[in-house]
């Protein structure tokens, strides 16, 4: 399972709205120098994500919550989001090669192949967004964060 840190900031019809911020272990990596998540880390400001996740009756807006995604989902969406549009880019350039000697339909069958594994990864995807098992779990409640409201008299 991996965890991250987050407060709720709604909760509506048994889904709580909550907001991480990501944390980067670029620091203490070797391949950091070559990596192209520790380039983009470093140049986006925003560390801030909101996310949706299925919230049990006794949360409350303003807690302070761990945030699981299992690891089976996460490697099964990205199968689907980097393998299959690459199967699909690899199988329409080696199919119409093996008919036809022309660059030109190689490269327009390459093309095809890997539009097609998108399309059919963004189809496969919209199907699973109803799936409760593809959602984020609060795995627990750490605290209550509640700050006091100030109240500033009309003048």
């Amino acid at each position: 399972m991996i965890e991250e840190s987050g407060v709720v900031l709604a909760i509506e019809d048994g889904i709580a709205e909550v907001e991480t911020i990501r944390t980067s272990s670029c620091s203490t990596c070797r391949a950091r120098h070559g990596c192209g998540h520790h380039a983009i880390a470093q140049v986006s400001n925003s560390n801030r994500m909101l996310m949706k996740t299925l919230a049990p009756k006794s949360l409350q807006i303003g807690d302070k919550v761990v945030v699981g995604i299992p690891e089976d989902s996460l490697l099964s969406a990205s199968i689907w989001m980097y393998a299959v549009p690459m199967l699909g880019l690899v199988m329409g350039a080696t199919v119409p090669s093996l008919l036809t000697e022309q660059s030109v339909v190689n490269v327009l069958g390459a093309l095809g192949g890997f539009f097609g594994g998108l399309w059919w990864a963004r189809k496969k995807s919209f199907g699973m967004t109803e799936n409760p098992d593809f959602y984020p779990r609060i795995l627990r409640v750490e605290t209550a964060v509640t700050q006091p409201l100030k109240f500033v008299p009309q003048s």
